[in-house]
């Protein structure tokens, strides 16, 4: 289990990137703001004055560059709160959240929208698409469209079908960056293969007991809880 003193001491605050990745890869979830019981998040972990300055120190840009060196899965998995799963530990997450069926076997089925399928097929189709194109692509450019648009995002990310891959620079016809960035999304399946990382195939019973060791062993007591109805153990 991490020390949350150690982690959450002045001392012992993340002001590097590198610090950050250790921190990630020993307590595998790592939400970017503290909503998991008794758990650190980017946020907690980091010191405030970095944030939102735009410099490489920046951890607002830390989110988005872990998934881009295949460090982390980014995503609003869980709880639609976004938050960073280790590489070594999602394979088992996605493996517990992943459904059995394809997407457009569940819009058959009454179990997704209509838009969730167009945007999944069209983010299959473009690898690495980011928002600005992906809304333009399956006609949801409308400021009417954007709640749907949204939930069917986060639909699909909480069943791991898709993740965000990371962000793209909005550049105007000189190429000088002209305005905020965008989000990009890939498939998780795509993610994956693009860093190397093996599924996990385990039976569910026996991914459960996976995750129910892990978490006895790494994680708080109320953290231990909390996500062990997050994944019904």
């Amino acid at each position: 289990m991490i020390d949350l003193v150690k982690v959450n001491d002045v001392g012992w605050k993340a002001a590097a990137y590198e610090d950050v990745t250790k921190i990630l890869k020993e307590v595998g979830i790592l939400p970017l703001s503290s909503f998991i019981p008794d758990h650190p998040s980017l946020e907690s972990i980091t010191v405030h004055e970095q944030w939102h300055t735009g410099l490489e120190t920046d951890p607002w840009l830390w989110r988005d560059r872990l998934p881009g060196d295949g460090i982390a899965a980014y995503g609003r998995f869980f709880a639609k709160k976004p938050l960073l799963i280790s590489a070594e530990l999602f394979p088992l997450i996605k493996n517990l959240l992943d459904e059995p069926y394809s997407v457009e076997e569940r819009y058959a089925d009454g179990e997704l929208p209509k838009s969730a399928v167009e945007l999944f097929q069209a983010v299959e189709e473009n690898e690495g698409i980011d928002v600005r194109e992906l809304r333009s692509k399956i006609g949801m450019k409308a400021k009417e469209s954007k709640n749907e648009f949204d939930r069917a995002l986060i639909e699909l990310q909480s069943k791991t079908d898709i993740v965000i891959a990371g962000i793209s620079e909005r550049l105007n016809a000189n190429g000088t960056k002209n305005g905020w960035n965008s989000t990009c999304y890939m498939t998780a399946k795509h993610w994956m293969e693009l860093h190397g990382i093996k599924a996990n195939t385990l039976p569910t019973p026996e991914a459960k007991s996976q995750l129910r060791e892990l978490l006895q062993e790494r994680f708080s007591a109320a953290a231990s809880v909390y996500l062990g109805k997050v994944f019904k153990l």
